[in-house]
């Protein structure tokens, strides 16, 4: 599975496309402007531990190609070391940041495949090391058992003081006057809150709305699959709203869709993360076949956004079976060829 693949497809299909590297360089380029959010919010430290990250991978691909023979600088690398950053808290230390970046891109690429064709997704693998090995650092604003009694995130969120923005009743009677009315849906207080801000330690969990631009931005230049990303949203949307975590079964069909999307990083992991070139299946088939899988395995493991790291165990537990879903698109268009 080379970095390239996806401009490969037997005749006479054409890869309409964006190439690979001017992907990256559009993801790098948005990946800037978190970045500027964060100078303004004088998240100095998260900067700082992002560019650490980003140097690290970098790092790392440079000595594995040099003893390949031919060094060189990898924007591949350096891409998946800032997203690493992004889904590491600051209080993790620069240090430990640092080697988590740089072991987890050597696994990635020196193990369990190699450059583009690993089966393990390098930024999700950073994570989850990184949360196995300091699992105090990767705290929720709110318990398991305050989502449970407050029937939502947000509602848990609210009665832990969590300060909405200061226009959020004015934009949401504007929203709901001229938008959602025609519809009949009411958009209660504080959710648009969470969608500018999340008060969280981790980066990719923070501005919502920004992380949506930039997945239209994504989405219109044709510069990423959007069967996966959307397949595990509408699966991880749909389990929560149908299996709420609150007691009583007359909950059922009322869970939170909103509160668990804006807070645990789904919307910056199914647009930035999921779509790595190396990991995911080739087809269509195969891609929305993943996009369910991480959904069920995200709502096990994270719930009504209960566990910050329940969605990259997810998307790492989904790579252990994309080998084999690829091994069934194989067979299948072999033998599809095969009756042609």
């Amino acid at each position: 599975m080379p970095y390239n693949r996806t401009q490969r497809f037997p005749a006479p299909y054409i890869y309409s496309g964006m190439g690979i590297h001017s992907r990256v360089r559009l993801v790098i380029a948005l990946l800037a402007l978190y970045i500027v959010v964060m100078g303004m919010a004088h998240d100095l430290s998260g900067i700082v531990l992002i560019i650490c990250t980003g140097a690290a991978a970098v790092l790392a691909a440079l000595l594995i190609s040099y003893q390949q023979g031919a060094a060189a600088f990898d924007m591949h690398a350096l891409l998946a070391g800032l997203l690493m950053g992004f889904f590491i808290p600051a209080d993790g230390g620069l240090v430990f940041s640092f080697f988590i970046a740089f072991i987890s891109y050597f696994l990635s690429w020196g193990i369990f495949g190699g450059k583009g064709s690993s089966w393990v997704n390098p930024v999700m693998l950073a994570v989850c090391i990184a949360a196995i090995c300091k699992p105090a650092c990767f705290v929720h604003p709110v318990d398991a058992g305050q989502i449970i009694s407050g029937g939502s995130v947000y509602a848990a969120l609210e009665g832990a003081g969590v300060s909405r923005i200061p226009a959020d009743q004015y934009l949401t009677s504007l929203f709901n006057s001229t938008i959602l009315h025609n519809i009949g849906v009411t958009l209660p207080e504080g959710y648009l809150s969470l969608l500018f801000v999340y008060p969280s330690s981790i980066p990719a969990f923070r501005y919502n709305l920004l992380t949506l631009f930039c997945s239209i931005i994504l989405l219109s230049s044709k510069a990423l699959h959007k069967t996966l990303p959307f397949a595990f949203l509408v699966v991880y949307g749909m389990l929560i709203y149908f299996f709420p975590p609150v007691r009583g079964a007359q909950q059922f069909g009322r869970g939170d869709i909103l509160s668990a999307l804006l807070t645990n990083g789904a919307l910056f992991s199914a647009f930035f993360v999921m779509n790595d070139g190396g990991s995911i299946p080739r087809s269509w088939g195969g891609r929305l076949i993943s996009g369910i899988l991480t959904g069920i395995f995200a709502f096990f493991m994270s719930g009504a956004a209960g566990n910050p790291v329940g969605i990259p165990f997810a998307v790492l537990f989904t790579d252990c079976i994309n080998p084999l879903i690829e091994l069934g698109e194989r067979v299948f268009y072999q033998k599809r060829r095969q009756a042609l």
